[in-house]
């Protein structure tokens, strides 16, 4: 249905336009190049303002399995705690395999679920696994942390803190 107006609203635009130029009136064309521009930049300037829901709010991580409606403003009006200095990726891993007593092999599954964006067969390719041994190895990982996914695993590793 987009496309249907965004035509429509081409060709009403376009006749006046073809009118306003082969007229050869240099007032009457600066003066319609003015008024779209106005109503671009009132267009653009409505817009900006604009949030979407599934938006995250400022501050506050967007995680893949999102708690689903929760009232933003109870997250929000959380007092804030002193200030945590925050862990780099290797020192996030390095704490989260002591305390859940990972492998070697599972900290480096555990290094490319989080950080990369690739497919699962990607990531199997990278490390020189099987689909199916991946899988084997985020079960034990999952079955260690009590993760109930992959998805689920990802969202508890970057929600987890040291003093867990």
């Amino acid at each position: 249905m987009g496309r249907v107006i965004s035509n429509v609203c081409a060709m009403l635009v376009t006749a006046p336009a073809v009118a306003i130029v082969s007229s050869q009136n240099v007032l009457l064309a600066v003066s319609a190049v003015l008024v779209l521009f106005v109503g671009i930049a009132i267009s653009l300037l409505g817009q900006s303002g604009h949030r979407t829901d599934d938006a995250a709010a400022p501050g506050e991580l967007a995680f893949a399995a999102d708690d689903l409606g929760a009232d933003r403003a109870s997250a929000q009006s959380e007092p804030d705690f002193a200030e945590v200095p925050e862990l780099t990726l290797g020192e996030r891993l390095d704490a989260f395999v002591a305390a859940f007593e990972l492998t070697e092999r599972e900290r480096d599954i555990l290094e490319a679920l989080v950080a990369s964006h690739e497919s699962v067969q990607d990531i199997a390719a990278t490390l020189f696994l099987s689909r199916s041994t991946l899988y084997r190895h985020i079960a034990s990982i999952n079955k260690k942390t009590g993760a109930a996914s992959r998805v689920a695993l990802i969202n508890f590793f970057w929600s987890w803190t040291p003093n867990d």
